[in-house]
């Protein structure tokens, strides 16, 4: 088949960008997108918030070591910073005070600029919420807002550069598998790889 690559990924927003982005430094790789542009969906609609306290300590430990490449983004990948500061605050009531204290001590264990504030230091910084609510709050302050379209732009360009192909107005309907290939149809025609990832979001 003339459109043979090592990965077809579907979807060719933020995960799908992503992942096609890394495979192609060592991978042919192609791109399949239902819509005329990447990004139409989630990604496009994207406020997101980079926290090394969100999540499990797997989810935790994974967004701590991928700071660095958010802090300093290799050479062209963008000509914005990727990340702004911005600080959290988890916050809790007088009766979640102990929760507030045993979530600090664990997001301590990788991020050492967290702590536990009182609900005055709180109210002072964000004085919108009601000072008789806030007990006390884990205070991340290096927590920081993404600039998703800059985040996005950076890995299609780097994957173009990679030699990875990104094909718009290409709706996977029929995917099956033959002879240890599997053969997407879409619109845009017929595409094959022994791997397929699915990152077409909900």
């Amino acid at each position: 088949m003339k459109n043979e690559f090592d990965f077809i990924v579907v979807g060719a927003g933020i995960a799908g960008a992503s992942a096609a982005y890394e495979l192609a430094a060592e991978a042919r790789v192609c791109v399949l997108e239902r819509e005329d542009m990447p990004g139409y969906h989630s990604t496009g609609r994207s406020a997101a918030v980079f926290s090394e306290t969100y999540g499990n300590r797997t989810i935790r430990g994974l967004t701590v070591a991928s700071r660095a490449f958010y802090d300093a983004p290799p050479d062209g990948f963008t000509e914005t910073p990727l990340l702004a500061p911005h600080g959290m605050f988890l916050i809790g009531r007088a009766d979640q005070t102990a929760r507030v204290e045993k979530a600090g001590a664990a997001f301590r264990e990788l991020v050492a600029s967290v702590r536990v504030v009182d609900g005055a230091e709180v109210t002072r910084q964000v004085p919108v919420l009601k000072p008789n609510y806030v007990a006390a709050a884990v205070h991340e302050p290096d927590a920081s807002r993404i600039d998703v379209n800059a985040l996005h732009q950076g890995y299609l360009r780097g994957l173009a550069a990679r030699g990875g192909q990104v094909v718009t107005d290409a709706d996977v309907r029929l995917l099956k598998r033959n002879d240890g290939l599997w053969q997407a149809e879409t619109r845009a025609g017929g595409f094959a790889a022994p791997v397929v990832i699915d990152a077409a979001g909900a």
